[in-house]
């Protein structure tokens, strides 16, 4: 599996990204650029151990992902268990929460990923990554503005955000 590794420092507490990054996991689409929806599925309100949602980027692509490790305030992982994303093998991320300050705070988000036939993760990895890094810069926006970044607006939002 290819490791990914992106950070951004938020300036908020940790405890109001965890609220917003795990407590609120199915709403993922308000603070990420790359998704037009996103929603929990079977009986899941809020973030917990195995909570599925399922996460729509296009009209015709989407996958699921579980939570399978929380510690608690710090750090949870989830695996993606059924998409349909071209050329994606298998896919798992880690966020890890690390307070850097008064009201700051440094998200960390690891990713592994693997492509079918094995050699395209070379073709794939910049885009997921540049999806990855706008997800991280959304998360930021909404948590320090309360405002929504969507795909409509985040070249402009991005362009004049600091």
């Amino acid at each position: 599996m290819k490791k990914s590794g992106f950070t951004e420092v938020i300036n908020a507490s940790k405890e109001k990204i965890w609220d917003v990054l795990f407590n609120q996991y199915g709403d993922i689409h308000v603070h990420n650029p790359g998704m037009i929806a996103s929603n929990y599925e079977g009986n899941a309100t809020k973030g917990e151990l195995n909570c599925v949602r399922h996460c729509q980027f296009s009209e015709k692509l989407s996958l699921d992902e579980v939570i399978t490790e929380v510690d608690e305030n710090n750090s949870f992982r989830v695996v993606v268990t059924n998409h349909n994303l071209p050329l994606i093998k298998q896919m798992s991320a880690r966020y890890e929460l690390t307070s850097v300050g008064n009201d700051k705070t440094e998200v960390k988000m690891t990713t592994y990923n693997s492509t079918s036939p094995s050699f395209m993760i070379h073709l794939v990895k910049g885009p997921m990554a540049k999806a990855l890094r706008k997800h991280l810069f959304g998360l930021k926006y909404y948590i320090e503005t309360g405002k929504t970044v969507n795909p409509e607006n985040y070249a402009v939002v991005f362009k004049n955000y600091k």
